[in-house]
């Protein structure tokens, strides 16, 4: 069984667990993958956090309360959050772990989140990662572009192997040194909650480059699972049945999606 390992932050509110890592491992979960996600969790939040990931399936070998025991073997690939990079900690770790990740072949994906504080440490990561995943709107606050392929253009100048731009009902904008191009967004029957949306389309663009699918099929399978997400209430995640069934009977809205 593949093996992803996420980098993010958990906590919890209300009895609610926050943190885009471990939806993103819930939604991989069902792809039939196998996901971990290293974290820090406040001792007060550990019984909810176990109980979220044991019911989704999540190993929590990587959480962590105080000291921390990295445990990275034979994983397939690397999903970091923008989030688990705002301070030293994070941002030390994971320029030291994409070092030994480059050389080992394991692809890092990198979703920076929308934020102005740390915009040169986000820009720093990015420039590591095998996969810079910015929202169009993520990528004017950090790099103050606005057209997805001088965006694209800019991050693999910096070192990023492939670039996705997400345009949300648009779709997303893909460039690496051998493709380039948008996939559309999938027409959607009734849009119900776009809660989460996000995460379903990182689990599916995850479980594509574990699967070593070109950069096109890759974002096509996640743009797919973002529109089932936006479907269903809450933050849905389909299964890999799901999935397939959804991109056989639907069709592509290459002017994106109308109905939200």
């Amino acid at each position: 069984m593949r093996k992803i390992l996420l980098f993010g932050t958990i906590s919890i509110e209300d009895g609610k667990v926050f943190g885009s890592a471990a939806y993103v491992a819930a939604g991989l979960v069902k792809f039939g993958l196998y996901a971990s996600v290293f974290a820090k969790i406040k001792q007060d939040d550990q019984d909810d956090v176990y109980r979220f990931f044991e019911e989704n399936g999540i190993s929590c070998e990587n959480l962590f309360t105080d000291n921390y025991k990295l445990n990275d073997a034979g994983i397939s690939a690397a999903f970091v959050t923008g989030d688990f990079v705002s301070d030293d900690f994070g941002m030390n770790l994971i320029n030291e772990l994409s070092e030994r990740y480059k050389k080992c072949e394991i692809p890092i994906i990198f979703d920076p989140g929308n934020s102005e504080d740390n915009a040169d440490a986000l820009n720093e990561i990015a420039g590591k990662s095998t996969v810079f995943v910015p929202s169009l709107e993520d990528a004017v606050t950090l790099c103050k572009m606005t057209d997805p392929k001088e965006i694209a253009d800019h991050y693999l100048s910096l070192g990023a192997h492939k670039v996705v731009v997400t345009l949300d009902k648009q779709g997303a904008f893909y460039k690496s040194r051998v493709e380039c191009g948008t996939a559309p967004t999938f027409r959607a029957d009734k849009v119900i909650d776009t809660t989460g949306a996000g995460d379903a389309f990182s689990a599916g663009l995850i479980s594509g480059i574990a699967d070593e699918l070109p950069l096109g099929e890759a974002v096509v399978r996640a743009n797919a699972c973002g529109c089932i997400a936006i479907q269903r209430e809450g933050r849905y995640m389909p299964s890999a049945y799901e999935l397939k069934d959804y991109m056989l009977s639907h069709r592509f809205v290459v002017d994106g999606c109308k109905d939200y």
